[in-house]
Parts: structure tokens; sequence; C-alpha cells
């Protein structure tokens, strides 16, 4: 039997809010504005360190080695889309929604297996239109070490997880004031 190759890593999960819709509306706008912005979640992603390990059409799935790296990056890149939301009007505007989850995770080649790939999507999905939802663990791990507000947002079903798993999320300016 051939040993399994793990670590701990921290996954980040994105996706486009309603892509389908935007296809199905404009599909040449909301290819160039998916274009647009996957050139800046690929460049922030590399920037920090990380490494993407997948992509299927409008989603992301990246591994960092530091949750303090991911969740910057995770915050510039929604940051970044969003000042180009208010400031383009000739494409659709496209929203992210990301999950951050730390985990032991199992490398097989460039691909990366485990729960915590599993957590991380589940939490993007059920995550607000241009948020961030953190674990617990990703959050005890960051709170100190960013100047960003983190905020208990009570728990989420996560389908074939769990029925109460503690999540929180980042205020930030792209929504909040």
């Amino acid at each position: 039997m051939n040993r399994v190759s793990r670590r701990l890593a921290t996954i980040l999960a994105t996706d486009c809010v309603s892509f389908s819709a935007h296809m199905e509306n404009d599909e040449v706008g909301t290819l160039e504005s998916l274009t647009f912005c996957r050139n800046i979640i690929d460049k922030t992603i590399s920037d920090a360190k990380g490494r993407i390990f997948h992509t299927a059409g409008d989603s992301v799935i990246a591994e960092f080695a530091s949750p303090v790296e991911c969740v910057q990056a995770a915050h510039q890149f929604l940051c970044s889309i969003a000042e180009h939301n208010r400031t383009t009007v000739s494409r659709p505007a496209l929203e992210w929604r990301i999950g951050i989850h730390i985990d032991d995770i199992i490398i097989e080649g460039d691909n990366v297996f485990g729960s915590g790939v599993n957590v991380a999507a589940r939490l993007e999905s059920v995550c607000d239109p241009g948020r961030i939802l953190l674990s617990r663990f990703v959050a005890e791990q960051v709170k100190k070490r960013l100047d960003l507000p983190i905020i208990a947002d009570g728990t989420r079903v996560l389908k074939n997880i769990s029925d109460s798993f503690e999540v929180f999320t980042i205020q930030h300016s792209t929504t909040e004031k």
C-alpha cells in the first residue's frame, strides 16, 4: 500500500454568485467579466503564496500554508472586485463568496483531498454574496493577527458535514460601514 502524503493547510473556496443566470443573459460580457475577476483572484492568491489546485468554470479552490495570508488574499480580491464593480458599467458586475477552513489534507500529485476541502466548499455555498465565511479554526488563528473585524455569525448546516457548524465573518468596507 502506498503511503498517503498529508499536511495541514488553509483551504479557500470561492465561487461567482448567480454565474449561470449571468451567462444566460450575456455570455460574452459575463465571460469578459469572469476573465477580469479571475485575473485579480489568481494573481492575489499567487502573490499571497497560495496555490490554486482546482477550478471549474466560475469556482476556484486554493491552498495556503498560512491562514493569515489566505484571509488577507480573500479580503483583498473581494475589495478589488467590488471596486471594479463600482467603477465599471459595461460588463455584468460579478459578486463572489468565499469559504475558508483549516484542516489536514491529502496531497496526490497536484490535487488536494480531504474533509477540509469539503468544509471550505460548503462554507462558500452558505456564504452571503460579497462576504467571507470562516470556520472557527480559521477565526481563532487570524483574529489577533489581522486588522479586520472578525464577527461571530452563528452556526450553519453544512451538507453532509454538520448541522451546527460554528462560523465567523469579516466585516469589511465592500459590503458594510
